[in-house]
């Protein structure tokens, strides 16, 4: 069957007049430009049998785009839903060798219309940020990885409570940029208690319950069967390495201080992994492949979980989860004994990174100052103590909190 002719126009704009020129067409795979001043906006679509390749004199390079993908992301109403914003269109419907009938850039968006006589319409911001292409340019990394030398300073990390409470203080979103780019962020002037904690906190999404119960307090008591419930020292981790997905955010509160000793300890598990990386470029990838186990025991309960010390974007490659608690480790039964000679030395050889002082930030925690801390990339710990401390907190989970930093425009990496 003979496929029809596409046809594809390009124009120019003069956005200080808001008029359209005329519109010029040329026949397939021609290029064609009404140049006009100040910087017109010039659109130009080719056919290229399976895609479309796309340009628009503000993109930084041409997209293509997949006929298919066109097709499964029309936004009519007959294709999604926009009470629910959910997809109306069933792929199955969609032949695998769609092509458009007709194409034609306008001064907005693109619109095609299909064999079938349907017709969509694209925005070109939609396009860019929302194409493989699109996003692999525009994406920009906001994480600042950090060590003892140039941990942030204070005024870029702590949001006062008031500037939380207060929606024309954009204090919840500085908060949350602090936590995305830093993998932490503090709250200044909170009430000193656990009913305090958690109005503060539930500004971001609400409280994620675990074992240790919704908000908790501990002490050296033992009340859980967990060394954070002693006066012992505690290394640099990350916590519930036992969970099939560890909590996202890990809150805490001094309510009352030690009378010696009892510092918290900081590092940036990501610059730790970086650091890896380039020392011991096969240990970085064995603890990607490597599946170790973690678990609880205790309290009725025994909770397991296998999964890596090094996760990754499955898009981007990007490291996107530091999962390292010595203390949690299973015993190992998911590494072959031909490799396990492999696994001590990739693990001792990271272990010393992240103890190395020079990736260790210490800190007196103060009462009435929540730490909020990224546990997917910064590892805590404490110093040993004597006499009577308290410490409040909680955990939230992945979910609710990246969703918060959406609806708040905070770009997430």
């Amino acid at each position: 069957m003979e496929r029809p002719a596409l046809s594809f126009i390009t124009f120019a704009l003069r956005r200080s007049t808001g008029l359209l020129p005329p519109l010029c067409s040329r026949t397939l795979n021609s290029r064609w430009y009404c140049a006009s001043v100040p910087r017109p906006i010039v659109a130009e679509a080719i056919d290229a049998v399976t895609r479309l390749e796309l340009h628009v004199n503000r993109w930084p390079h041409t997209l293509g785009v997949s006929y298919l993908w066109l097709r499964d992301h029309c936004r009519c109403p007959e294709c999604y839903n926009y009470i629910t914003n959910q997809r109306k269109l069933d792929m199955q419907k969609i032949p695998l060798n769609i092509r458009p009938a007709s194409v034609k850039a306008t001064r907005e968006a693109l619109e095609i219309q299909w064999p079938d006589g349907h017709k969509s319409k694209y925005e070109y911001k939609f396009l860019w940020q929302n194409t493989y292409e699109g996003r692999q340019t525009s994406r920009k990394r906001s994480q600042r990885l950090w060590n003892a030398n140039t941990f942030p300073k204070e005024n870029l990390t702590t949001v006062p409570l008031m500037d939380i409470k207060n929606p024309d203080k954009n204090g919840l979103k500085c908060l949350i940029s602090s936590i995305v780019t830093h993998g932490f962020g503090c709250i200044s002037g909170v009430p000193q208690d656990v009913d305090g904690t958690r109005e503060v906190v539930e500004e971001i999404c609400p409280v994620k319950p675990t074992l240790f119960g919704s908000m908790w307090s501990f002490q050296a008591d033992y009340e859980h069967a967990d060394t954070a419930y002693s006066d012992e020292y505690l290394g640099a981790h990350t916590d519930t390495t036992y969970l099939s997905e560890a909590c996202r955010i890990q809150v805490f509160h001094c309510l009352e201080q030690a009378a010696e000793g009892g510092e918290t300890i900081l590092v940036d598990g990501f610059n730790v992994a970086q650091q890896f990386h380039d020392r011991h470029p096969e240990g970085y990838a064995f603890l990607s492949k490597a599946a170790i186990p973690s678990e609880y025991i205790g309290d009725g309960q025994h909770m397991f979980c296998l999964d890596t010390v090094l996760k990754h974007n499955p898009a981007t490659g990007d490291l996107i989860q530091f999962r390292y608690n010595i203390y949690d480790r299973a015993p190992l039964a998911s590494i072959p004994v031909g490799k396990m000679q492999e696994f001590y030395l990739h693990m001792r050889n990271l272990g010393k990174i992240v103890q190395n002082s020079r990736n260790e930030h210490w800190l007196k925690l103060q009462p009435g100052t929540l730490l909020l801390i990224d546990n997917w990339r910064v590892m805590h710990g404490r110093n040993k103590y004597s006499g009577p401390r308290v410490m409040g907190g909680c955990y939230l989970d992945n979910d609710g909190f990246t969703s918060k930093a959406r609806t708040l425009e905070v770009a997430l990496d």
